[in-house]
This record gives C-alpha cells, structure tokens and sequence, in this order.
C-alpha cells in the first residue's frame, strides 16, 4: 500500500467520522430541545401552581369573592379553595403528562401516576370537579382524553358520596 492509497482511506475514515459526529450533533440538539420545553413548560407549570396556592390563602380568597361582588361565606371561601388547589393539582398532573410525552418520564413512573390519580379520583367530589374542565377550541386536548380515561377507570372504583357544595364550576370559583 503506498502513501496515496493511505490517503484515500484516511479521506474515507475522516468523511465517516464527520458524517458519524454530524448525526450525534443533530440528535443532541435534538434532545436539548425536548429537555429546553421541558424546562419551559416545568417553569411555567410552578409559577401557575405557587400563584393559585398563594390565592387559596383565606384572606385571598375572601377578598376574590368580595372583589367580584360576592359575600365572602365560610362556605364560598371554602369553595374558592377547593378551586385554586385542584386547579393547581391539575396543572402539576399536566406537567408530568407533558414530561411522559416527551419521552422524560420513564414508563413504570407513568402507571405509577395514572394509578395514583384512579385513586385520587375515586372520590365522586373530586371526579365531578375534574370531570368539568372547560373544553379547548379546538376539542379535547390529549391531557383531557387522559384524563376521561383516569375518570372513567376512576368512577368504576367509587369511594363516596359527593361532597354537596364542594365540586364547583369556574364560574362558582
């Protein structure tokens, strides 16, 4: 072999080589994109769900109602809770979903939540308020076609009577 015959073989190990390194580069953006949204939308996710639990605050949640012309009643404030906690459940419940879906949260994790959350919404309380999310535009979103799955497995395993006054509208709210 001489040295141009070596040449050309260190041409083709060296083209290899970057075509190799171009395709990890492509795919190491790629999954730094998928971990940049997850980081985003994990972000927004805790700003939303500290800003509802900070309102749940009694005070807070008198001075909402009374600011939107109600009668802040121990039983209204109560609701008004009841709200501004679920809705932040709902939220965290959407960032793991969101995490699944970009392949970031492992499969047995996964049932482990879905599991949990059958059990959560065993409860017809807390299945009639999740069950009456608001309908996106566009139709369900995949969280709400998860979610009816979770309230129907949920309602097959009925663990009491709903809580008069308790499951409440965003309008209640």
């Amino acid at each position: 072999m001489n040295l141009n015959d070596l040449a050309a073989v260190a041409t083709v190990v060296s083209g290899t080589a970057v075509v190799i390194s171009l395709v990890y580069l492509a795919l190491q953006v790629r999954q730094n994109t998928r971990h940049t949204r997850a980081l985003i939308h994990q972000g927004r996710i805790a700003r939303v769900v500290s800003h509802h639990i900070d309102l749940a605050e009694p005070h807070l949640a008198e001075a909402w109602i009374s600011a939107a012309g109600g009668t802040a009643t121990h039983q209204d404030v109560l609701r008004r809770q009841f709200w501004l906690l679920a809705i932040s459940y709902e939220f965290s419940w959407e960032d793991t979903f969101v995490q699944h879906k970009l392949g970031l949260f492992g499969e047995e994790q996964y049932a482990d939540f879905r599991a949990r959350l059958v059990d959560i919404l065993a409860h017809k309380g807390l299945r009639s308020f999740f069950s009456s999310r608001p309908m996106p535009p566009g139709g369900k979103s995949a969280f709400q076609t998860f979610m009816a799955g979770v309230i129907e497995d949920a309602a097959a395993r009925d663990t009491g009577p709903e809580v008069p006054g308790l499951a409440v509208t965003p309008a209640q709210a």
